[in-house]
């Protein structure tokens, strides 16, 4: 049984643990030129590109004071993954918990922090995130149960790109001339909003990657050759560590794996994003799905080429387990069997 100054301490350890962490934000247009091909206007934070990471920890409050600054459009923010109890306007998509921040416009997002993990936040204004508001939202979590279990932490983003602006592309996909609904079929990938991308890692050292798919539309299969990922939490869910030599990231998804490093430095270790075509209804001659990184363990050894695989055989996370132990829900005593379909309707609408 707790007596009164145990619960006391309790709580002020609680309130001790809490902080409170703004930003200031002003979206504004920036130029980049992610791929190397071709230069482009993106949305972009405080004059930069890509946006700054969010980071807070279990509890915090979180502020982020946005200035709309863009001219021509509204936005907004959403936190991809937080639930928002309590605080479902601070959620940010248009038309449903929010009004669009006008040019020229502010708000301010306040909501406390409770699910730690890997999140990202990104606009929620028509389709206008793809042109880049989108980026990490990492929350620290003093009682992970691998607190003490990995040396160092890493983020990695994986994204499909395009050269045409949103607006632009929303105008031929919903449209007449595109009745089938085919969506537009990227450019290209990155890492980090880059390509190329070298991470510097040391020896025999375990490392924590926190992997997110900010991508607008493809799915993504991802590995590191030569190493094997321990699987620890999936969309701010813990789980039993699971060995994986490649996983699949859906759009929005997120998972964190631990890597051990080698005891070798003298050779470097090629990891790949491959978007997933068979969600694209045609494959343009031009397109390369693949984008390439590397674990340097030394800066003067060469950059190898990634091998060519026969298939793709991403871990089947149905076989995840959380460690919250939670058990499985009872069979159900009634199924309602529904019939999914897309109807094409002829005017490009569907």
């Amino acid at each position: 049984m707790f007596t009164t100054s145990t619960i006391l301490a309790l709580c002020l350890s609680t309130v001790a643990r809490a902080a409170t962490v703004i930003y200031d934000f002003n979206i504004t247009w920036v130029t980049a030129n992610p791929d190397g091909v071709f230069p482009r206007p993106v949305v972009g934070i405080n004059g930069q590109w890509p946006i700054p990471y969010l980071t807070a920890t279990v509890g915090d409050q979180v502020i982020v004071n946005v200035n709309n600054q863009l001219g021509n459009q509204s936005t907004s923010l959403h936190f991809h993954g937080l639930y928002m109890n309590g605080t479902t306007d601070m959620d940010g998509p248009i038309g449903t918990t929010q009004c669009g921040i006008p040019p020229g416009a502010s708000f301010k997002y306040n909501f406390t922090i409770d699910q730690p993990g890997t999140y990202w936040y990104h606009s929620h204004e028509t389709s206008q995130y793809p042109d880049g508001l989108r980026g990490p939202l990492i929350v620290t979590d003093p009682d992970s149960p691998y607190k003490g279990k990995y040396d160092e932490e890493r983020v990695l983003t994986i994204s499909d790109w395009y050269h045409d602006q949103m607006p632009n592309m929303m105008r031929t996909f919903v449209s007449v001339v595109n009745p089938t609904g085919a969506e537009p079929v990227p450019e290209a990938a990155l890492f980090n909003d880059t390509q190329n991308l070298t991470t510097p890692v040391q020896p025999d050292k375990i490392y924590m990657f926190r992997i997110i798919n900010m991508g607008a539309f493809a799915g993504q299969y991802f590995w590191i050759e030569g190493h094997t990922m321990q699987i620890v939490e999936v969309d701010g869910i813990y789980t039993n560590p699971a060995a994986a030599d490649m996983i699949y990231l859906t759009a929005a998804q997120r998972y964190s794996v631990l890597v051990t490093t080698k005891s070798d430095t003298s050779t470097n270790f090629v990891y790949v994003a491959s978007m997933d075509q068979d969600l694209f209804d045609t494959i343009p001659a031009t397109l390369n799905p693949n984008v390439t990184g590397w674990l340097v363990y030394d800066s003067n050894a060469d950059l190898p080429q990634p091998a060519l695989l026969d298939s793709f055989e991403p871990f089947d996370d149905f076989t995840l387990v959380p460690t919250d132990g939670e058990p499985l829900l009872p069979s159900s005593d009634i199924s309602v069997p529904l019939t999914v379909s897309m109807i094409n309707l002829n005017d490009g609408a569907n």
